[in-house]
């Protein structure tokens, strides 16, 4: 059995939106990438697999490299957004399209519309999320590429704090998103459980595993929205985070009267 060769699109720049939903159904496993250039020139490509539809940068790929080699014990800050199934492409075609207009790095994922019929209730609120870099100092120096490849090529891949973006890049970004999927009309899907809410449709978590029996385990839904107690990247008004927790207080008082009453 002979293999179909390689098939790849190069976009030489990010308008018009080279990674649609739509264009991306027609033919998912195509190989597509775009050059963005911005205060730099940012190569993403797109990736189809797992049940997911990711954008991600090369440095995006190293980073997931990096959680693995340290069982996602390192910070893991996500920004999720909670869209109906239904609505996901407009969703996509939105905050796919910021993306490349803020010139974030690393990566960013949607539910593949293979996948969207077998989505776990425990996830929903988390139909797209955006991945928030926090550099740790378990990465040692530069990251999983450093020695591995020609020190001309290892800026593509290097982890390091100075790719961190501030609390206020991040919310110029939420602000514009909330703005934009308004617009497109997306429906919310609601609150994932667990996460904090920033907004109608984006929520916080930082979902780094945490130890279980001496294992580390994904932080389960109950564990709330820093089971590690990482620093959060974001600065967060003490009111939001009240809020958040006079209602976690209300429904874990609900749930106890209704252990009562059986």
């Amino acid at each position: 059995v002979v293999s179909p060769p390689c098939t790849m699109e190069l976009a030489a720049q990010a308008a018009p939106h080279p990674f649609r939903w739509a264009l991306v159904e027609e033919a998912p496993k195509v190989v597509r990438c775009c050059l963005k250039r911005g205060h730099r020139t940012t190569e993403y490509e797109l990736l189809h697999t797992g049940g997911f539809l990711r954008l991600c940068t090369e440095r995006g790929r190293v980073y997931w490299i990096a959680q693995n080699e340290q069982d996602h014990r390192t910070p893991d800050w996500k920004l999720h957004f909670s869209v109906k199934p239904g609505h996901i492409p407009k969703a996509w075609d939105v905050l796919s399209g910021l993306f490349m207009e803020f010139d974030c790095d690393f990566g960013m994922k949607a539910v593949s519309g293979d996948a969207v019929e077998t989505w776990p209730q425990r996830q929903f609120g988390r139909e797209l999320t955006i991945y928030m870099f926090q550099h740790s100092s378990a990465y040692c120096w530069g990251g999983p590429m450093a020695g591995l490849c020609e020190d001309s090529e290892l800026h593509r891949f290097w982890l390091g704090p100075e790719f961190e973006r501030d609390s206020g890049f991040w919310y110029r970004f939420l602000h514009e998103a909330e703005r934009a999927l308004e617009r497109a009309g997306v429906e919310s899907h609601g609150l994932a459980e667990g996460d904090l809410r920033l907004g109608r449709y984006v929520s916080l978590r930082n979902e780094a595993f945490i130890p279980c029996d001496g294992l580390p385990i994904y932080p389960p839904n109950s564990a709330g929205w820093n089971a590690a107690g990482h620093l959060c990247p974001l600065h967060l008004p003490w009111a939001r985070l009240a809020r958040h927790y006079l209602g976690r207080l209300k429904r874990l008082g609900g749930c106890q009267n209704r252990r009562s009453q059986l």
